[in-house]
């Protein structure tokens, strides 16, 4: 099974998104694969944002059982492919792991997931909307 894991700096905005669609996906297309996610600076335990929540519920995901997980809890060399939000967050991640080649930014070609922490729900459909349509680059990855 191909491992993913998200990351973002707080790990309850974004990259608790796209590992819960990311999650959803593969499920769906019966894909070997399962992703996590982590904060780059975080809180270990934290509630997923309310309007992530409500973003997600929208496609059927419930993410109650969701809390926040620090990156220097988890072993980086036992994932296949390490994705950040933005390229702050990919050069943070390439210092952190052996193989840089493993680290990727989504929606590269529009400069990454903007953080929407603290913006309406609108803002947070948007955001979901760009992880949603940039996981397809991961897939292939795999």
């Amino acid at each position: 099974m191909k491992r993913v894991l998200f990351v973002c700096t707080g790990n309850t905005c974004r990259s608790p998104m796209a590992e819960l669609i990311f999650n959803k996906k593969a499920r769906e297309n019966s894909v070997d694969a399962y992703a996590q996610s982590a904060g780059l600076c975080t809180i270990e335990g934290l509630l997923i944002n309310d309007n992530s929540k409500e973003a997600l519920s929208e496609l059927g995901i419930q993410s109650d059982f969701f809390r926040s997980t620090d990156i220097y809890d988890l072993e980086l060399e036992d994932f296949d492919l390490v994705a950040g939000m933005t390229k702050e967050h990919t050069q943070e991640l390439e210092k952190m792991i052996s193989d840089p080649k493993k680290v990727v930014m989504l929606n590269q070609n529009s400069g990454g997931i903007k953080d929407p922490y603290g913006g309406s729900l609108e803002v947070y459909k948007i955001c979901r909307d760009e992880i949603d349509n940039s996981l397809k680059e991961i897939f292939e990855k795999l």
